[in-house]
């Protein structure tokens, strides 16, 4: 039945009754159903985030401290208050942090936040940090695409946090300069934010911030720290020598721990002899280090006795931690990997050195990784100068290819799952895993790149830097199914601007132009046009010289596409209709049954966007040619979600041509479709796409509906989306009572 615009329909009001039954999900009611009945609902929100480090369980006074800061916050809660805590290494400022967010949890609804800002030594210069932090805060609170510019990051921070509807608290932790805090304070009121950082970050006054200096512990209280770990009795034993550890330990809870956990561990062990050999350890630290301060004396003395204690697997797989640079984490499976352990020998170690204070709990059970740990700077340091001293030649970089080759085999077997149209190139292990990805599914590879998603661009960077050229490219060309996953444009660009160089240095030329051709599709989607195009025309000029016809289709159909999104339609039409051309030949003369398969969904992928093309010149016959010839092939292959793509536009290629019968049965077809492979944003799109369809029908109540779930759909991952939809509900809303 065709819905033509101008149709009357009459009517009447129904009532329904429900006595004595429970619903679950979506109901519809109606009198009489024409069309079809859709039904849809927006992903899943986010979960509110608490991401801040769990208080230990050792710890100890610090009252005053907590309450001052919680006074001074409750006074100003007006604004978005900051409070920058700094004091010596190993001090406990992240303890202290995490232990007054835990006291004020009820007051920020929104979530808790973390990130590690790196100190004065970041791997990768503070603007990259930056620029990563921003990312990470981001993709806690928003679904959406994220832009390349640190710039950008940091005002869509505050456009963000302006909207969140309840007030939340973010811990930066390990802060350098003030300048880093300023770039990644949230918009809008009611927020918090707690810094912690080694010197006082002054400049930060004059914005408001309450400096909070935090100092050691006094003597009675680091006795009662210690009475934590070895029990009072024994304190009591021999306040002497408890007394001498606590000197010691310079009052510090990092270098107290660690003693405390040699006691725990020994709990028939007299202080006295503890405290002896911490003596040694200090004379031995002051003799090596030429007189380094107190407090450095009493964490690095402290972290030699931990590290003596330690059974020899343990302690091997500590120094291969110091080795592990890049991560900010770690878990079983790369402990594994960098160590060259069996899985459960490793989860073993980890508990091992946990237990004796090398490592901090961040997460108990993630549902991917399991427990994960991190080290303190201090620790960190510590464990690698021992690797360094110990190592054999070509140890070091054994130890980063092992987790480099790790995760290359693990993001390529997600690839394969995710995207296996993406061109395959050679994988290069120097040493070859021996356990399969932990994933067989999509779901599961989903899963692991979302837990993962912070180690990929730390790991190419550490690939560059070592000069692994080829393990760069690959990894960055595996990345591809994280990136149209996560659209993190700024991981985006550095990682094809670092795998381009690793590619040309390499000399493999297929893989420079496959990374370049991504690169461009980055920048694409990010509207930078003109430098996408210039993108494409590197690699179609590359792909020429290397007589590739399938990589020059490719670049000749990126090249189109991009135009066709600048609104440039001739050239569109040119290199769209040469990329066809070419790649039609290539089907024709494939004589492999996979390869022909991949050509003509190539085909079909060329006339989606020339179908596109004809929609955009008010071409509806010929936009209905194409993408009923599109969604024909693409159904064949079978590549359901690019079919779903051309029954959308098919739809409103049928609308154009003035068959709004069929225009509604491909659009409703087209939404079932989306939704049942669960993607959110072609779910969206072409909910979008079916009610503008409606709008032209003059069926504006249907049509006001559909916009508004297209809106509702778009809003957590796209703004420019969303803004687009409210353009056209603001359109339906100043249309004529009379007219509607």
């Amino acid at each position: 039945m065709n819905h033509l615009p101008g149709g009357h329909r009459h009517v009447t009001e129904t009532r329904n009754t429900l006595t004595g039954a429970r619903v679950n999900g979506p109901v519809v009611q109606a009198a009489a159903i024409t069309g079809g009945v859709h039904v849809h609902t927006a992903p899943p929100p986010l979960p509110v985030p608490y991401q801040v480090p769990a208080v230990p369980p050792t710890f100890t006074d610090r009252t005053d401290s907590v309450t001052v800061l919680s006074a001074w916050i409750g006074e100003h809660a007006a604004f978005v208050r900051g409070v920058a805590v700094h004091g010596v290494p190993g001090v406990g400022k992240t303890s202290l942090a995490a232990r007054l967010l835990e006291s004020l949890r009820d007051q920020f609804p929104g979530g808790q936040l973390y990130a590690d800002l790196q100190g004065s030594a970041p791997a990768s210069g503070p603007r990259a940090v930056l620029t990563d932090v921003l990312g990470q805060l981001l993709r806690s609170l928003y679904r959406g695409p994220i832009p390349s510019g640190l710039e950008e990051r940091a005002a869509w921070w505050r456009s963000v946090t302006a909207g969140c509807a309840q007030p939340l608290a973010v811990l930066l932790d390990n802060a350098h300069h003030a300048d880093q805090v300023r770039a990644l304070m949230p918009g809008g009121r009611g927020h918090l934010v707690v810094v912690t950082s080694r010197e006082p970050l002054s400049d930060l006054a004059r914005d408001g911030v309450l400096l909070h200096q935090l100092d050691p512990f006094a003597p009675a209280t680091a006795l009662e720290y210690l009475a934590r770990f070895a029990g009072q009795d024994r304190i009591d034993a021999d306040r002497a020598a408890a007394h001498q550890i606590a000197a010691l330990s310079a009052g510090l809870p990092l270098a107290l721990g660690l003693v405390g956990g040699e006691l725990a561990a020994h709990p028939h062990r007299e202080l006295g002899a503890v405290a002896n050999v911490l003596q040694h350890a200090h004379i031995r630290t002051r003799a090596a280090a030429g007189l380094p301060s107190t407090t450095g004396i009493a964490v690095t003395s402290s972290l030699d006795l931990a590290y003596a204690a330690l059974p020899p697997a343990p302690a091997g797989l500590y120094r291969c931690l110091g080795l592990l640079a890049f991560t900010p984490d770690v878990d079983s499976a790369l402990a594994a990997a960098v160590a060259d352990l069996p899985l459960h020998t490793a989860e073993r170690g980890l508990r091992a050195l946990c237990e004796a204070g090398l490592l901090t709990v961040r997460a108990e059970a993630d549902p991917v990784r399991g427990a994960v740990y991190t080290l303190h700077d201090e620790t960190r340091a510590h464990a690698r100068r021992h690797a360094e001293e110990m190592a054999t030649d070509g140890e070091p970089e054994e130890r980063l290819r092992r987790v480099l080759d790790h995760l290359l085999h693990t993001l390529t077997a997600a690839e394969r799952i995710l995207t296996p149209e993406h061109r395959r190139l050679t994988r290069t292990y120097h040493y070859p895993p021996a356990a399969p990805a932990p994933f067989t599914d999509a779901d599961g590879a989903t899963a692991w790149l979302t837990a993962y998603g912070g180690h990929f661009l730390p790991a190419i960077r550490a690939a560059a830097a070592a000069g692994l050229h080829a393990t760069t490219w690959q990894l960055t060309h595996a990345l591809w199914c994280w990136l149209r996953l996560a659209h993190d444009y700024f991981a985006w660009a550095e990682s094809h601007a670092l795998a381009a160089d690793a590619a040309r240095t390499d000399g493999n030329s297929l893989a420079q132009y496959e990374i370049i051709n991504t690169w461009g599709i980055g920048l694409r989607n990010e509207h930078r046009h003109d430098t996408a195009v210039e993108k494409f025309t590197e690699v179609l000029t590359l792909t020429r010289a290397a007589r590739d016809q399938r990589g020059a289709a490719q670049a000749l159909h990126e090249i189109g596409t991009t135009h066709l999104a600048a609104g440039r339609r001739d050239l569109a039409g040119q290199f769209l209709t040469e990329a066809r051309e070419l790649r039609d030949g290539l089907a024709d003369a494939a004589a492999d049954p996979d390869e022909r398969r991949a050509h003509r969904r190539s085909v079909a992928l060329t006339d989606i966007s020339l179908g596109e093309l004809a929609l955009a010149l008010g071409q509806g016959d010929e936009a209905v040619a194409r993408l009923t010839t599109a969604r024909d092939t693409l159904l064949d292959i079978p590549d359901a979600l690019d079919a779903a793509r051309a029954g959308a536009y098919l739809g409103r290629a049928h609308a154009l041509a003035g068959d709004y019968g069929a225009a509604e049965d491909e659009g409703l077809r087209a939404v079932r479709e989306c939704t049942a492979l669960g993607t959110s944003r072609w779910t969206a799109r072409s909910t979008e796409m079916l009610g503008r369809t409606l709008l032209e029908a003059r069926r504006y109540a249907e049509a006001r509906t559909l916009l508004q779930e297209a809106r509702d759909l778009f809003a957590p991952i796209s703004t420019a989306d969303t803004e687009r939809v409210d353009v056209l509900l603001q359109r339906l809303d100043s249309t004529p009572p009379a007219d509607r």
